[in-house]
């Protein structure tokens, strides 16, 4: 919110930024609506990338582990800022996820290049 808050306009009248400034005041407030959000747009990421995967796109793979090494990144930041362990948890899970893709990208080029 204080990133953005120089940018609105402080205008009463100004319906939408009186309303984005409301919605993301509640937003920023509550860590439920933050943690849905998130596990949503992770888990509609992963899901484009697994079905990518699933229809053998190479380009595929990469992307998913650098995605993923993101959401890490950002899940670190998080717990160091929250202490929350369910961001600990996650990052185990999609380094497992990570390691799961490397092998498989890597199997996957070499039955394409027939060696």
């Amino acid at each position: 919110m204080a990133l953005i808050a120089t940018e609105l306009p402080e205008d009463r009248h100004d319906f939408i930024a009186r309303h984005l400034r409301h919605y993301l005041e509640g937003f920023g407030a509550s860590g439920k609506h933050f943690a849905t959000l998130y596990l949503l747009s992770h888990g509609a990421v992963k899901l484009v990338l697994v079905i990518a995967l699933w229809m053998n796109e190479l380009w595929a793979y990469p992307v998913m582990i650098v995605v993923l090494a993101g959401f890490i990144g950002y899940q670190i930041y998080r717990f160091l800022l929250m202490h929350s362990i369910a961001m600990i948890f996650l990052s185990l899970f999609d380094l497992l996820v990570i390691a799961l893709t490397w092998s498989e990208y890597h199997r996957q080029r070499a039955s394409r290049s027939g060696a």
